[in-house]
């Protein structure tokens, strides 16, 4: 698998690059630790710092199995979120996507979708990957229709499997297949 260091993945509206220690400011803490960010978030779960961000940000970046690169603005070369590819199985060809935007000004601006195109275009034909798979919290209506529209289609539920805003939710799975 290919390291993440030297990847630079450009987009009309936005590029992406990895994820570096200089990337864990305040700002991006206050996105993880933000309970309208991060509600569909496993890490929300925890109280994250500084120090940890930057811990997590070595580990991952040192991980063969990952891919996690930040999200940058091209109009503004603001950092507006992340998005990682973990590889599950190499002799399938198999890898799991997925996305955070935490600016919450760059919201509602088609961001998401660029993003992953780009990184299922990279997973397919530079990693030679024949599926990719996303999951989703059922109320994350506009995640899962974001994929679809990227041409992820909805292979199933896992049922009652979060516990998200005082309900049980579905996990919606998802897939994308590479047509090479």
């Amino acid at each position: 698998m290919n390291n993440s260091k030297n990847i630079k993945l450009v987009g009309k509206n936005i590029y992406l690059r990895p994820v570096q220690v200089s990337d864990a400011t305040k700002e991006y803490v206050s996105w993880l630790n933000d309970p309208e960010i991060n509600q569909y978030l496993e890490s929300r779960f925890a109280r994250h710092t500084l120090k940890g961000l930057k811990k997590h940000i070595k580990k991952v970046s040192r991980d063969k199995k990952f891919v996690f690169l930040a999200i940058v603005r091209k109009d503004s070369d603001k950092h507006i979120g992340n998005i990682k590819l973990s590889i599950l199985d190499k002799n399938h060809k198999l890898a799991e996507i997925g996305i955070m935007i935490g600016d919450k000004g760059s919201w509602g601006h088609g961001f998401a979708g660029e993003v992953i195109d780009l990184l299922t275009d990279f997973a397919f034909k530079k990693l030679k990957l024949h599926k990719i798979i996303a999951g989703a919290y059922e109320g994350n209506i506009g995640s899962i229709k974001t994929f679809v529209k990227r041409g992820y289609i909805i292979e199933g539920a896992q049922k009652k499997h979060y516990f998200c805003n005082g309900r049980w939710m579905d996990k919606i799975l998802m897939a994308k297949f590479n047509k090479a």
